[in-house]
């Protein structure tokens, strides 16, 4: 099935190379933005909404994507890795800001990953906004559990897992490591994850993801 595209503007590019867009809507409106899925990818019950002109949404090969994509400005790009799947998010880039999501992600349901709270807190004292914007880079092989934030400016190391309910509001830079809490901190190291259930692991096999 073909993603619903409603497009207005000018220059704008969408390209698809994957084999299944169930309930996949594409809405531009503004000049020069480009969507891409790369091979195999496939999506379902997307909506992927840009308002601006020159922003880029770029999902990688092999990926399973589900949620809500908005990118609201000028020369923003959201990237998403390779062999990444989402259950579902919802994943806003505005003022300027991108997010750049790594390969072999796994991120389940109910998260919300944003370069800005879009809305101002302001010192009374100075009148300087107090929380700008930035742009958020999550590493390769980072599982995500429900219903968890991250924040603006953030950035999650490689091979990393973000417990349920967890807040983030501040780097996570050790790799190996289970964060949890509000706000989101290290509770464990010296671990990771994988996608199939079993009792024990060879430990060659491990790192086998990093060489797909």
């Amino acid at each position: 099935m073909e993603p619903n595209l409603q497009i207005t503007g000018e220059g704008n590019c969408t390209t698809f190379l994957g084999s299944k867009y169930s309930k996949t809507v594409i809405r531009i409106k503004g000049d020069h933005n480009a969507v891409s899925f790369g091979k195999n990818s496939t999506s379902n019950e997307i909506l992927i909404n840009i308002f601006g002109k020159n922003n880029r949404v770029l999902v990688g090969k092999n990926c399973k994507i589900r949620g809500h994509i908005l990118v609201k400005g000028e020369g923003q790009t959201i990237k998403i890795g390779d062999f990444t799947t989402f259950t579902n998010c919802y994943l806003l880039a505005q003022e300027g800001c991108d997010i750049r999501i790594g390969r072999h992600c796994m991120f389940s349901r109910g998260i919300e990953i944003r370069t800005t709270d879009a809305h101002s807190v302001v010192s009374l004292e100075t009148g300087e906004r107090l929380n700008s914007p930035g742009s958020v880079t999550i590493g390769d092989h980072v599982w995500i559990a429900a219903n968890v934030l991250i924040s603006k400016g953030v950035t999650i190391a490689d091979d990393c897992i973000i417990g349920a309910g967890a807040s983030v509001f501040k780097d996570i830079t050790e790799s190996h490591t289970i964060s949890v809490g509000t706000p989101a901190h290290i509770i464990r190291r010296g671990v990771t994850w994988s996608r199939i259930r079993k009792a024990r692991f060879p430990l060659g096999s491990l790192n086998a993801w990093r060489h797909e």
